[in-house]
């Protein structure tokens, strides 16, 4: 009995270790290109910073840490080094301009820590 028992409680273990590396318990991504192990890795490597996680036919996705604020000032910037200068926020949008006209930003609270954006692939 006690075999079965260990056995039993080995594979909960294992199973729950296989959910934590998958990161199932995240919220589903926005876009199907990535999974959200590649999307976690590549911000824990950021150091708070703002990184590119994908980009498909229309889109550029962008993900940043939610640290006091600190994603919204890291699209400004990253928009910034882009030519596009900050004029207004519109909801969760973000609206910039620069000589060829205006552009909004969307961004997306992914979990309570993390912000997702995306805008047209053309910037």
């Amino acid at each position: 009995m006690r075999k079965w028992f260990n056995l039993i409680f080995g594979v909960l273990v294992l199973f729950v270790v296989m959910l934590i590396y998958a990161k199932v318990f995240y919220p589903p991504l926005p876009l199907n290109s990535v999974s959200k192990s590649e999307v976690i890795n590549k911000v824990k490597k950021s150091n708070g910073n703002i990184v590119k996680i994908a980009e498909d036919k229309s889109y550029q996705w962008y993900i940043s840490e939610m640290i006091q604020g600190r994603a919204y000032e890291n699209i400004k910037k990253l928009m910034a080094d882009k030519g596009w200068f900050f004029k207004d926020q519109v909801g969760s949008g973000f609206v910039f301009h620069n000589e060829q006209g205006e552009i909004t930003v969307l961004s997306e609270m992914w979990t309570s820590k993390y912000v997702i954006f995306h805008f047209p692939k053309e910037i």
